[in-house]
């Protein structure tokens, strides 16, 4: 750790939101930890053998890549792709041990086939599409489609599920996808076609929907200790931060320009630190000249707009701020918290956003309970 920009993780509040999150399901309903996306930023393969140990059921990730990591890793939990594959991937999927999401009958095909090649039955969750628009059998088409997965011999309809767009803001339109899907499994059952696993609910509708639960359900924002929604009543227990350190501090006379663009002109004598974080680690351009970050316990405003390896701040004078003093960019000092929903809201983007471009170059240092089983 050279450069001074570090990621702090704190695997014991993973757990407590796990916890809180658990306390509004009923005991037959399991989770599925959503772990996509180097599990939005926090570290894969640590974040994932926690939630192991803590007991979730099931891992959701993006890519056979991410899968593959986890088995490595040694996680023994099932891994749904949440992403449908191209047939390239199909023999490590099998050799993995991974279920597939199947929206297609050319790739059904595909993993019917070298499933027979290798004397195994295959899981498969299928997707339904009630309104999300972007992958998945449309609800009305799917009992049809489902019914010529039946006849893959080497395939087991172990799970079907939908996604919701507007869980944290349309009641209405939720409800709705709820309605439909319910109907499309109402028709399976009449066929005689059942699922092991039905789910629908993300974060906001594990939250706000307890009728969309079913007897699994997909925990991915809340679990890092980001709200869903705003009107989240319960608190949530942060888990990551942003830190780094001041690196060159100088005093500027009034009228100085600070960074491209001179976008920051000092209306008074003042000092400058400059800091190491930029946009190619993550932190938004978008927030030049409006973030702010913490330093001895203080706000002090971003001055000018942020470098590809750097921003700077104003911090007037305050004669307690030296080269190496540490800064918070995400996360608390103190009283004080610079939250990732607040960043999203001042660059009009969403928390997962702000969590999920973190560089993986930047180090992870986790923060691990006594309790914790190191592997």
């Amino acid at each position: 750790m050279y450069r001074p920009l570090w990621i702090e993780v704190n695997l014991g509040n993973l757990n407590k939101n796990l916890r809180l999150m658990k306390r509004l399901l009923g005991k037959s309903v399991q989770v599925l930890a959503t772990v996509k996306q180097n599990a939005y930023g926090h570290g894969l393969i640590p974040v994932a053998r926690k939630l192991s140990d803590s007991g979730v059921d099931f891992f959701g990730v993006g890519s056979l890549e991410e899968a593959i990591f986890l088995r490595k890793a040694k996680i023994k939990e099932p891994v749904l792709i949440l992403s449908p594959l191209l047939p390239l991937a199909v023999k490590d999927l099998l050799a993995y041990r991974v279920t597939p999401t199947v929206v297609d009958l050319s790739l059904a095909r595909e993993l019917n086939k070298e499933a027979c090649k290798n004397n195994q039955i295959l899981a498969v969750h299928v997707k339904v599409d009630t309104g999300m628009g972007r992958l998945g059998v449309w609800h009305r088409q799917a009992e049809d489609f489902i019914c010529k997965l039946k006849n893959f011999k080497n395939l087991s309809l172990e799970g079907l599920f939908t996604h919701f767009p507007v869980a944290d803001t349309d009641p209405k339109f939720t409800r709705c996808q709820i309605t439909f899907f319910n109907s499309l499994l109402e028709r399976c059952r009449a066929k005689g076609i059942g699922f092991k696993y039905i789910h629908c609910a993300n974060s906001s509708a594990l939250i706000k929907y307890k009728e969309a639960h079913f007897n699994l359900v997909r925990l991915g924002l809340a679990l890092y200790g980001i709200k869903p929604h705003k009107k989240m009543s319960q608190s949530l227990y942060p888990v990551l931060s942003l830190k780094s350190k001041v690196i060159f501090l100088k005093g500027i006379e009034r009228g100085r320009s600070i960074s491209y663009g001179r976008t920051y002109i000092s209306k008074r004598p003042t000092s400058i630190v400059t800091i190491s974080c930029g946009y190619a680690d993550g932190y938004p351009w978008n927030l030049s000249n409006k973030g702010k970050v913490i330093i001895k316990n203080r706000f002090f405003k971003i001055a000018g707009r942020v470098c590809m390896d750097h921003l700077m701040a104003d911090i007037g004078n305050n004669k307690e701020i030296k080269t190496g003093t540490e800064v918070v960019l995400i996360g608390k000092s103190g009283n004080l918290e610079i939250t990732p929903e607040y960043l999203a809201k001042l660059v009009n983007t969403i928390p997962y956003e702000i969590v999920s471009r973190l560089s993986s170059n930047i180090p992870r240092i986790y923060k691990y309970s006594k309790a914790h089983r190191k592997r």
